[in-house]
């Protein structure tokens, strides 16, 4: 298993596609902790749920040439942890019901689990309050 530097941030899948193809919406705030990243300064996770999220993004809106090629050159940089989901993990969408799609119900349930900031744009998410989050 890789080596985890603390602090640990999770990576909701807008701010991964727009971090991933380099735009301009992504905040100040959330470029510096991928820069941080990418110094090796912190560990960032990302949900499995992002990654399915962001394949059917691709799909619609067509952010890669490649998906496979951007997936494999994500999971090679040693600052990203993919953490599957695991069926019991179903058993804590009560604690989360305050935000109302499941799949950002799962995201905020990891930054949950693991007690670290979200990195997201979602304003469902954030008007949860149910987690740190960095926008």
């Amino acid at each position: 298993m890789p080596t985890l530097i603390e602090p640990i941030y999770v990576v909701d899948t807008n701010a991964l596609i727009w971090y991933l193809t380099k735009d301009k919406k992504l905040t100040k705030a959330a470029a510096e902790i991928f820069a941080a990243a990418e110094r090796g300064e912190t560990s960032l996770y990302i949900s499995v749920i992002t990654i399915a999220e962001m394949y059917y993004a691709n799909q619609k809106w067509k952010w890669f040439d490649d998906f496979v090629a951007a997936y494999r050159d994500m999971k090679e940089k040693p600052y990203f942890h993919v953490v599957p989901f695991l069926p019991d993990e179903v058993l804590e969408f009560d604690k989360d019901n305050a935000v109302p799609e499941m799949h950002d119900r799962i995201i905020t349930g990891l930054a949950h689990r693991l007690e670290a900031p979200l990195l997201t744009s979602d304003p469902l998410i954030a008007s949860a309050k149910l987690v740190e989050i960095v926008w």
